[in-house]
This record gives structure tokens, C-alpha cells and sequence, in this order.
């Protein structure tokens, strides 16, 4: 090895908790490059994270780097945040720095991404040159046609014929089209923004006043205008030119009306989206526009908060208390605690907005030894708008699914007066199960430890868990009998009751059935506000911070279910769904209603909620929490472990249990191993440990050489096997 010759060491998306080392000939590859290198018989794409001259192994034995890009990846700040993220999640380093890497990237896509087109009809393109076109020529006159009809965009070719680009190739050559660089067309108009209230201007001004690192908790009832908030702080963030703002929105149900309000507010700045449902090459432009500073403004879900923004001054997160914040399969990160991290780094605030903020955050921003602000909005912007009236309808056992004449009769009050009624009962389906009436035989997935849910309108049974699908069998596979009956209640169902009671209606199910693209989404939004519909029935996807302001009733189905559960999280999330989707009322000039139907009507859940009284219900679990020693005052970790051969992840769990006791200090408690609710998943037998720690020191440096033994393990390579530190499911 030469003296100028440089050892780089490259993060890899493989499970192993390591850099590995690799020579090159160009000694200009920087950090935060991304590279190709071998890797056994295969070449990867990986980022140079450090350069070196000593390597553990020999460097005749090295291998060469393939080939490099120019294009940095992560800068010195990122790559720091993703060392803390590996570390403190206990997630191998290569892993975790790929798992944030856009697609394009990873697929040794080393190549700009290619724009799309769109193709314009010239002036000599008219339909009597279309129809002078050989007759043989179905595709080409289909082609023209439809451009002659409207501009066709490259997306939609495949949609309109085979080998569409062919055609276009031949109606160019023709001087019949031209084609440019498709624009997306955004709806941007400059409206005369809304006064900030007292209470709002108070919390626009006392962030102003502090631009440095503060984590900063607003906490507003419903539609109490914390966007309006947000918005005026980005605009006074912004006043630099040289500044980026984050925005992160729990789900993607959210972005496209925060992005239609972001965009008429701020029409002279770049706003770029960034979530699932873009193309993997939008994703890559979008993020690449961020990263280079291009992007004044970034809106994204849970991953958007590894975009790298070399400008950034502050960063949003809407909706706090959301789990979907919460990664659950592989990094499983909580996207609120790293953009803590990253403001900290950076030095720069960290807004949090909720109408129900999670118990974590709320107790860290009321104790005055924390580091947090407190901020509240205790009143809807909307100057004539109040909180809805809140009211519990009894129901027994037996009727708690059904709809109870009270709100038939409040849905028809509403249809009387124009006005929108929002229905939640949090169940996918028509009936989540299908029992035998002679034997009591259950409809069970075959991969999991759960029940098929019917789904009568396509004569399917569906597992919610991993997606098994039937046809709806005719007969009892025990006994024979052919009286099977779908029991309990599901949207589909509660859809057919409605129809049945308001069959003039307009009635519309939204649920992860019906509403599964960015444009059914805007769909829903636009009828709405066009009052194309009356009635709409849904699950969770509605108590997200949705804006419709002519909805004046909410009703709320099968609001138990949660009373019942294990999860210690139960109640406060329970809380909060209702909260939240009883939020959804009277956001306009009129004063909203909701009904709840429940056969506890008085418990004490329902008598915060009706008080709009967070802060008691938060202290009752507060005291709850600490009598028993759960989160906030405790710090935990699960470890998980999934095998296909049930002995198999018996003797892996026993193992690391074992290990786990005899390393243990006195302050740690570990319970398990034990079966999760749902024992089989996926086809995976699964086990947990619960680990839990007075403090996040004591957890880790019990998890850290606990972990490095585990991978250790004869078995390690044969099942699957996770840590989840600050976990929000069991």
C-alpha cells in the first residue's frame, strides 16, 4: 500500500454492525459518496462514511471500488445524526444509513433520474389526418387521438396502448406532436391571509424570540388553527432566503390539503412532498431538490425526517401523538425523537402540534425540570366556532353494534339541513367473523393466530394481518353445516344499514379498502367541499387532522374496545381517536355534535372527553403510570424473535433470556419470554421480552453488550429477530 493510498470504509445494507474496507485508485471519493463495490457475488451500492490508512485485514487482500458518483449523498451532520439513530435504536450502521437512502440509489440507479414527458397535439395533428392513417394502424390512431383529444403525459401511455412510445416516436417523427418536460400544474392563488387571534399571535411570537435549539409542544383543541400557526412561523423562518423548513405529517392522508394550503401561502416558494405514494423517480427529485437546497419548504411522512435539507431552521411535526410517527418493521425509529436529535445538532427549534399530545411529550412540556415549552390554544380560530357538544348513548351487549335510533334520527336532522354526518367505527370489513351456527367453527388465517374478517360485497374472507384472501366457503369445514353467519360489525356493514335508512343519501366508505391512492384521497376531499356527499363512514383514516368544515354531526360506533385491552397505551389512544375524530364537528359557523354509542356511558373516559378536559384525564394516567412503573417513568425495549419452526424460536428466546438474567442489574426488570397477543404472524411463531429500566443509561448499557452477544448466537442467521427501544405496540 502506497503512502497516498486511502482506505474508505463503506456502509452496506447488510445485517452486520460494521464499515467494511475498500481501496481505490481514486483517491477524490469523499465522505457521504455513494459508491458500487463486491460484495461476495454480488456488487452493491454503499456510502463512504470514512476514509483510513489501517485496515483489519491485509490490503492485498482488499477489494477495489466498482465505480463512484460525484453526487454526496449525506453530509457531516446527517451522517452524525445516523450514527446516533444506529446507536441508540441498536440497528446495524450499513442498515441503518441505507434504509434512508431513496430507492432509485439502492438499485444502483447511479444515473440522474429521467423527467417525464408530455406530448402536445401541433397544429397540423387534425382527425381528418388521423383518419387518412392506414387502417392496420389501431395503436398509432389510438395514440394521436387521445393527444388530439388532451396533452398525454408519458405515465399514461402504458395505460392506452402497448408499446406506446413507438407511436409517440413516430407521430414526432411526423410532425404531428412535440413533447417537453412535464410540470406538474399546482392550483396556487394568493389569498388574503387570516388575522392571528391573541392566543396564536402569543405563540407565533414567543418562538420568534428563540431560534435556537427549544423543543416547543402546542398544545390546541381541535381546529384551534395550529397550521395557521405553523405557517406563520415558516414565513418569518423564511424571511432568509438562505433557510429550509420541515413539515412532518403522521400520515400521507394528510399531505394533500397541507399542501394545497402551503402552496396558496406560499406561492413564491418551492414546496416539495416526499411519501409513498410518489414514483420512485418523484421521490428522488424531490429529495434531491431538498438536498441541494433547492426546496424552501419539505412536507413528508415519518421518513422525511432523514432528508437532507443543508439549510434547514426549523422543523414541524403535526399531529405528535400519532403512532404512525413510530417505524415498526426494521429501523424502528420514532420519527418525533430524531427530529429532536437533529434539532439539536443543528441548533434550531422543534415545534410539536396536537390537539392530544402523546402522555411522553405532555409530561416532559408541564415539568419545569425538562427543557420543553409549553404553549396552549384554548379556543377554535374560527371566531363563531366552539367545541362540539360531546353525548354517550347507552347501549347493552347485544345492541352495541347496531345503530341505535337516536342517531338515525340526529343523521336524518342533519340531512334536513344540508348539512355532512361523519360515522367511525374503527373495523375494515362487514363482519370480522364467520362462525358456524351448529358446531361454532371460527373462520381462522391460515399464517396466523387470528380471524378472517368478511368481506361480503367481493364474497371474500381477508386476514387484516398479512393479507391472506378466500372466497367465502358455503359450508362448515367441521361439521358440514351450511348456516354460517358473519358476526359482529364492520364499515361495510354499517354502509348497507345507512343505505337501507337514507337510501336518497349520498354515502361514501372510507377505509383502507376504498381509499388507497394519493387521488382517492383528494377525491374525498373535493366532494366534501362540493357537498357531493352526506354521509361518510370510516375508520381510523378519519380522526387524522382532516379540515371539513360543513360536517356538524360525528357518531361514533363500538367506542369499547379499547376498555378491554391489555396494552397499557389503550385508553390514552382511545382517548385520543375520539378526541380527535370528535374534532371533525362544527369546525365552521355552525356548532357541531357527536354521539357516542357505548355500554359504559359513564366511565370516566367519556366524562373528560365530554369536559374537553385532557390535562385530568393525562394526570389520572400519569398516576396510573407511575404507581406501576410504565412510560414516561420508565425507559423500554422489546425483543422479539419470529421463526417458522416453533422449537426453533423456543430455544432462541430461552437462550437470550438466559443471557439476559445473568448480565442483569438490580434496577432492570425483564418479563417473558411470552407469547404476543397475535402468537403467529405471517407464518412466523413469535415470542417477546419485555425489558424495562429506571433510566435510558441503565437500558442501554444493559441492551449494547447484551445485543453484541446475541449475534453471537448459533442460531442468529436461522430466525428473525428484533429490538424495538421505546416501544408504542406490545
Amino acid at each position: 500500500m502506497s503512502k497516498d493510498q486511502k482506505i474508505f470504509k463503506i456502509a452496506l445494507d447488510v445485517p452486520v454492525n460494521k464499515f467494511f474496507d475498500y481501496i481505490s485508485d481514486d483517491m477524490s471519493i469523499k465522505i457521504g459518496q455513494y459508491v458500487k463495490v463486491p460484495f461476495g457475488k454480488r456488487n452493491l451500492i454503499g456510502i463512504c462514511c470514512e476514509t483510513s490508512i489501517e485496515s483489519e485485514i491485509p490490503v492485498e487482500k482488499l477489494k477495489l471500488i466498482i465505480s463512484t458518483e460525484n453526487e454526496i449523498v449525506f453530509d457531516e451532520s446527517m451522517l452524525k445524526l445516523l450514527y446516533f439513530v444506529s446507536d441508540y435504536y441498536h440497528h446495524p450502521i450499513g442498515q441503518t444509513i441505507m434504509s434512508v437512502v431513496p430507492s432509485r440509489i439502492k438499485k444502483n440507479s447511479l444515473t440522474s433520474s429521467k423527467k417525464e414527458l408530455i406530448f402536445k397535439a401541433d397544429k397540423c395533428l387534425t382527425s381528418e389526418v388521423i383518419d387518412n392513417f392506414p387502417s392496420r394502424q389501431l395503436r398509432l390512431k389510438k395514440v394521436a387521438q387521445a393527444i388530439l383529444n388532451k396533452d398525454l403525459r408519458q405515465k399514461d401511455l402504458s395505460k392506452l396502448v402497448s408499446n406506446g412510445s413507438e407511436c409517440v416516436g413516430r407521430l414526432e417523427k411526423m410532425g404531428l406532436i412535440s413533447s417537453e418536460v412535464f410540470i406538474q400544474e399546482i392550483s396556487r392563488s394568493q389569498q388574503n391571509q387570516p388575522i392571528l387571534n391573541k392566543e396564536q399571535r402569543k405563540v407565533v411570537d414567543a418562538i420568534n424570540n428563540n431560534k435556537s435549539f427549544k423543543p416547543w409542544l402546542i398544545h390546541g383543541v381541535t381546529a384551534s388553527g395550529k397550521t395557521e400557526v405553523y405557517m406563520n412561523l415558516i414565513a418569518e423562518f423564511l424571511e432568509n432566503s438562505q433557510s429550509q423548513a420541515l413539515v412532518l405529517v403522521p400520515e400521507i392522508n394528510l399531505t394533500p390539503q397541507l399542501e394545497e394550503r402551503f402552496q396558496n401561502r406560499f406561492f413564491d416558494k418551492k414546496i416539495v412532498v416526499l411519501h409513498s405514494y410518489l414514483s420512485d423517480i418523484e421521490r428522488l427529485d424531490n429529495w434531491r431538490e431538498s438536498k441541494l437546497g433547492n426546496a424552501d419548504i419539505v412536507i413528508g411522512t415519518r421518513l422525511g425526517v432523514f432528508t437532507p435539507m443543508p439549510n434547514l431552521k426549523i422543523i414541524i411535526i403535526d399531529e405528535e401523538h400519532d403512532p404512525s410517527f413510530k417505524q415498526s418493521e426494521g429501523l424502528r425509529y420514532h420519527a418525533r425523537d430524531v427530529a429532536m436529535m437533529r434539532a439539536k445538532n443543528l441548533d434550531i427549534p422543534v415545534i410539536m402540534g396536537s390537539a392530544t399530545p402523546s402522555l411522553e411529550t405532555w409530561y416532559k412540556a408541564i415539568n419545569t425540570k425538562q427543557n420543553f415549552k409549553y404553549l396552549k390554544l384554548n379556543s377554535r380560530a374560527v371566531e363563531s366556532a366552539t367545541l362540539p357538544t360531546i353525548k354517550t348513548i347507552q347501549v347493552n351487549d347485544k345492541t352495541k353494534l347496531q345503530v341505535s335510533k337516536e342517531v338515525i334520527d340526529a343523521i336524518q336532522n342533519r340531512l334536513d339541513k344540508k348539512e355532512q354526518t361523519i360515522v367511525f367505527i374503527n373495523r375494515r370489513g362487514y363482519s370480522p367473523v364467520l362462525i358456524c351456527s351448529s358446531c361454532g367453527w371460527v373462520a381462522e388465517c391460515e399464517r396466523c393466530s387470528s380471524r378472517l374478517v368478511v368481506h361480503l360485497k367481493k364474497k371474500r374472507l381477508k386476514c387484516h394481518h398479512c393479507g391472506y384472501d378466500q372466497k367465502i366457503i358455503n359450508s362448515c369445514v367441521e361439521c358440514g353445516n351450511t348456516d354460517l353467519l358473519p358476526l359482529g360489525t364492520g364499515t361495510q356493514k354499517i354502509e348497507d344499514v345507512l343505505k337501507y335508512h337514507f337510501s336518497e343519501a349520498k354515502i361514501t366508505r372510507v377505509d383502507r379498502d376504498t381509499t388507497n391512492s394519493k387521488k382517492s384521497i383528494e377525491d374525498l376531499y373535493l366532494k366534501m367541499n362540493n357537498r357531493e356527499i352526506d354521509i361518510v363512514i370510516g375508520t381510523q383514516m378519519l380522526a387524522k387532522g382532516h379540515d371539513f368544515p360543513r360536517v356538524t354531526l360525528v357518531v361514533v360506533l363500538d367506542a369499547d374496545n379499547a376498555l378491554y385491552s391489555p396494552d397499557f397505551r389503550a385508553s390514552e389512544r382511545l382517548f385520543s381517536q375520539l378526541m380527535q375524530v370528535s374534532g371533525r364537528a362544527g369546525r365552521g359557523k355552525i356548532k357541531g355534535e357527536v354521539l357516542i354509542q357505548s355500554v359504559f356511558p359513564n366511565h370516566h373516559l367519556f366524562d373528560s372527553l365530554k369536559a374537553n378536559d385532557f390535562d385530568s384525564f393525562s394526570n389520572q394516567l400519569i398516576n396510573e403510570r407511575e404507581s406501576m412503573g410504565l412510560s414516561p417513568f420508565s425507559y423500554d425495549a422489546v425483543f422479539t424473535v419470529k421463526s417458522k419452526n416453533l422449537n426453533m424460536a423456543k430455544q432462541f428466546i430461552n437462550d437470550v433470556s438466559g443471557w439476559a438474567e445473568e448480565s442483569l442489574v438490580s434496577t432492570i426488570n425483564i418479563l417473558g419470554p411470552a407469547r404476543p397477543t397475535i402468537e403467529k404472524l405471517k407464518g412466523f411463531e413469535r415470542f417477546h421480552l419485555y425489558i424495562q429500566a429506571p433510566s435510558r443509561k441503565d437500558l442501554h448499557m444493559m441492551l449494547k453488550p447484551w445485543i453484541s452477544q446475541i449475534r453471537q448466537h448459533p442460531l442468529v442467521n436461522r430466525v428473525k429477530w428484533s429490538v424495538d427501544v421505546d416501544p408504542t405496540d406490545f
